[in-house]
């Protein structure tokens, strides 16, 4: 018996949708396999935001409080759900002193022994410098934090307001470890695991900081901003000078051309 037209669609629609995933991230796998070519692209975005960012910085200094700033927290802090609000506390408390130290240094501690001393000094030495760029960049702009009774504050927080620290730190910190999951460990629960919770403490950091009445939105995006620049550049660093080379090491890595140099 014949297959209908309609059946024949129906069974061609998965091989399509194979062809068209293929097709639709062909540029993507070429842009990271040309390195030059990833260097441009990732030139001209870290260009576009940091004049993003320089933007914001220029507003935060001339008005302390914007309209959508303000907008934004109170849209927030309007979420009267006894779980959402503990889950923004947990969410930063990490991110402030002692924790803060003592999650950085542990972390790369365990980055040292599970890949080796100099990935846990790249990621330690990466989280102490995002630390003294968005100090910089606090005391050049030196915006006041929000305060009641324009939001509610449920934590005060000491120092200025422009960028965000926890963001920076986060996206920095937490960020290179999702890649460092994402690249070296093997397929696993614990790898999973990492992953979900590294990817979701950067989304929800921001949501939080505002939440918690520490920062204004501006704040929150300069911070992804100048948080994802650092890390894009921490990722290129440790892809030239200490990503695995040779196919017996961690395979995530490990390219196919490094595999055929090694099969040569």
């Amino acid at each position: 018996m014949r297959a209908s037209p309609a059946s024949s669609k129906d069974r061609d629609q998965p091989a399509r949708q194979r062809v068209e995933k293929r097709a639709r991230f062909a540029w993507l796998r070429a842009m990271i396999q040309d390195e030059a070519r990833r260097h441009r692209f990732l030139f001209v975005m870290s260009l576009s935001g940091l004049a993003i960012v320089a933007a914001l910085a220029f507003l935060a200094a001339q008005f302390p409080t914007l309209p959508f700033d303000l907008d934004t927290t109170l849209d927030l802090q309007g979420i009267h759900f006894a779980p959402f609000q503990r889950l923004m506390l947990a969410i930063s408390t990490i991110g402030y002193e002692p924790w803060a130290v003592i999650i950085v240094a542990a972390g790369s501690i365990l980055v040292a022994l599970l890949l080796g001393w100099k990935d846990g000094v790249f990621l330690g030495t990466t989280s102490g410098f995002q630390a003294v760029v968005n100090s910089l960049i606090k005391i050049a702009v030196g915006r006041p934090r929000p305060a009641a009774p324009l939001v509610q504050v449920f934590r005060h927080a000491a120092g200025r307001s422009f960028p965000s620290g926890h963001v920076m730190l986060y996206t920095v910190f937490f960020g290179f470890l999702f890649f460092l999951a994402w690249t070296r460990l093997p397929h696993s629960f614990w790898r999973a695991l990492a992953l979900i919770l590294t990817g979701g403490l950067v989304l929800l950091v921001g949501p939080s900081r505002i939440y918690l009445g520490a920062h204004w939105l501006t704040d929150v995006v300069a911070g992804y901003i100048l948080g994802f620049i650092i890390l894009v550049l921490a990722i290129e660093l440790y892809l030239k000078y200490l990503a695995p080379r040779r196919p017996t090491e961690q395979e995530g890595l490990v390219g196919e051309r490094d595999r055929d140099a090694g099969s040569g």
